[in-house]
């Protein structure tokens, strides 16, 4: 494939170590040479996890009490309890979402971006399990507040009514003969080939061009020194590749 038409996506590294806790301390302790200075550090390590969990265990408690106000089942006998105005009950409401937005931050749990929900949608993921919202149920006041007042860059159209969160990131390969997806591709290619034939295809995208904000980066070439915190992958898709049966 010519190195043109590859498609590179560019990846933010993440800043999860993929190792277990006891096997990384245990690891960093060999390295020690006198056996007190290596106590001295398990300690040190033990003083680490202990504030961070003290940390959560603070953020968790003052979360799940915010939240009992707006629990589906009892949240609004509680308010009316407390004779809140509605004024204090937004405010209420916009520390809730910033505990949560706080421990997820801290948990390495990011909010998936346009850009992400663009590329996700691009390519047909072989295991899909189809979700639908009822947005007619939602506020589409709260985030929408909460992210007028904490800005974030590439939010999805649907961030006034719900986020997504992501953590972690891993390739993904899969070798089987497809044979109902070659299937599907030809018949894909078939009717697109039929729409540049009736050059309907031009009408077609002017009219989804008008729905995206932003289309995902293709055919990026990878930067000869990239950015430490940046990883550069090549996704293959079925649609891309030469068919064989």
């Amino acid at each position: 494939m010519d190195k043109k038409k590859k498609e590179i996506i560019r990846l933010e590294r993440e800043s999860v170590i993929p190792i277990l806790k006891p096997k990384l301390v245990m690891t960093l302790a060999n390295l020690i040479e006198h056996s007190s200075d290596r106590t001295e550090f398990l300690k040190l390590c033990k003083r680490v996890e202990y504030t961070i969990r003290a940390w959560y265990l603070l953020q968790f408690e003052d979360l799940m009490q915010l939240y009992s106000l707006f629990d589906p089942v009892t949240g609004a006998k509680k308010l009316e309890q407390q004779n809140l105005t509605p004024e204090e009950i937004d405010v209420l409401e916009q520390n809730f979402l910033t505990y949560l937005f706080q421990v997820m931050e801290k948990s390495n749990f990011k909010i998936t971006t346009d850009e992400e929900i663009d590329v996700a949608l691009s390519g047909q993921y072989l295991l899909n399990l189809p979700i639908t919202v009822d947005e007619s149920k939602l506020d589409k006041g709260l985030l929408k507040k909460y992210f007028a007042e904490h800005p974030q860059e590439n939010l999805p159209d649907f961030s006034d009514k719900y986020v997504i969160f992501r953590r972690g990131i891993g390739l993904d390969q899969t070798a089987d003969y497809f044979v109902m997806e070659k299937v599907d591709m030809l018949i894909a290619r078939f009717w697109a080939f039929l729409l540049r034939v009736t050059r309907l295809e031009k009408l077609l995208s002017r009219r989804s061009s008008g729905r995206h904000k932003k289309q995902p980066k293709k055919n990026e070439e990878i930067q000869p020194e990239p950015d430490e915190d940046e990883l550069y992958v090549e996704r293959i898709r079925l649609e891309n590749m030469e068919l064989r049966f």
